[in-house]
């Protein structure tokens, strides 16, 4: 009996480590690495790269829109190029630059002048904490700006969180409530994540380095947008919702080569 409740007290003592240890490397920020170069050929086409999350992997239905806005504005070819990875945290989106090699091909393949990343958007609905954003959002900033690429960054959209919290399953509720409990950050940390943004830039002094779009520059009437700019799950955007964002992007990239030219 003595040797059964040893053997259990041993199971439970590892069982807890285990969790501890998978839960460190699950909430960790990401180890910092050395940026490699990118492509610097440049031509006279202006390249854009949109990277990052679902909101990157659905844009490449709408890549066009920008391009062409931006064609007749500035009388010369533009082309934009976006891939993402659905699901993926700032932390991942990360990682992936280095260790994903379709994600590091795609990056290597044309000399960017800009580059559109959103990122942060499933922090905030997987319940990350703010360092772990912070952190993970300076080293994609770091890898961009030491390839001379600007980076133009979208602030955390207004979703609707709690439709996006309600539609999981049991169990991923479960996980959402322990990271919730382990990083303090409540269902809708939307502007948390924002602001903490606005800190690493400051703190950091990237302001005159890269650029945000604004949630509030396209998606500031949110019930009206919920209906009008969004899918039926509350999170993605449908057509009308790209036009509107692409739109901003386009203004942004635009006063960008403006300013460059003057």
């Amino acid at each position: 009996m003595k040797n059964l409740k040893t053997i259990l007290s041993l199971i439970i003592v590892g069982t807890c480590l285990l969790i501890a240890y998978l839960s460190y490397r699950y909430y960790a920020p990401p180890s910092r690495r050395q940026p490699y170069l990118m492509n610097k050929q440049k031509t006279d086409t202006l390249q854009i790269a949109y990277i990052g999350d679902s909101w990157a992997f659905m844009h490449k239905e709408h890549e066009c829109r920008i391009s062409q806005i931006l064609k007749d504005k500035l009388r010369r070819p533009v082309k934009v190029h976006s891939y993402g990875i659905c699901g993926a945290t700032s932390k991942e989106i990360y990682e992936y630059i280095f260790d994903n090699s379709n994600f590091k091909n795609f990056l290597q393949k044309r000399a960017y002048t800009y580059c559109v990343i959103s990122a942060g958007i499933n922090d905030t609905y997987k319940k990350m904490s703010i360092s772990y954003y912070q952190h993970s959002m300076d080293g994609i900033i770091q890898f961009f700006l030491s390839n001379k690429i600007r980076p133009i960054i979208l602030e955390i959209p207004d979703y609707n969180t709690m439709k996006s919290f309600d539609r999981q399953k049991y169990s991923r509720k479960g996980l959402r409530f322990l990271s919730m409990l382990v990083n303090n950050t409540p269902i809708d940390c939307k502007q948390d994540f924002r602001d903490a943004l606005d800190e690493l830039i400051s703190s950091r002094g990237y302001q005159h380095r890269i650029s945000i779009v604004r949630y509030k520059s396209w998606n500031k009437d949110y019930l009206n947008d919920l209906n009008q700019k969004y899918l039926e799950d509350g999170m993605h955007l449908n057509n009308h919702g790209y036009a509107k964002l692409d739109s901003v992007i386009a203004n942004v990239i635009l006063a960008l080569q403006i300013t460059s030219v003057l």
